[in-house]
């Protein structure tokens, strides 16, 4: 008798329209917001949000990144299709640059760059 592994086709958590992104490029990270969902789930637009430190002399680069995170009606819209291997990838790239990571917002600007 052979055994058939069968893989989870839809995304973990699946995806709506509001629900927080974290798009990472490297080391750095960036928070975005899912503006529309595909009906299978499996093709959605994020639209990329404005981080602010947060007020105070408490804001350090090394130690201490906080940010106010706020949607952005103008911000860079980017298209992600999840993948069988179960992975978000840049819609119509290549290779894979970056990761998206959903249900958080994070903002993190690597300094020793």
């Amino acid at each position: 008798m052979e055994i058939i592994e069968v893989k989870n086709t839809l995304p973990s958590p699946i995806p709506y329209v509001g629900m927080g992104v974290t798009i990472g490029i490297g080391s750095d990270c960036y928070p975005g917001t899912i503006i529309e969902v595909s009906q299978n789930h499996k093709k959605i637009i994020i639209q990329h949000d404005y981080a602010e430190p947060e007020p105070g002399d408490n804001f350090n680069w090394f130690s201490n990144q906080v940010y106010n995170i706020t949607p952005n009606q103008a911000g860079i819209k980017e298209t992600w299709t999840y993948r069988k291997r179960g992975v978000w990838v840049r819609f119509r790239m290549p290779k894979s640059v970056g990761y998206l990571s959903l249900n958080q917002r994070s903002k993190y600007s690597d300094p020793s760059f």
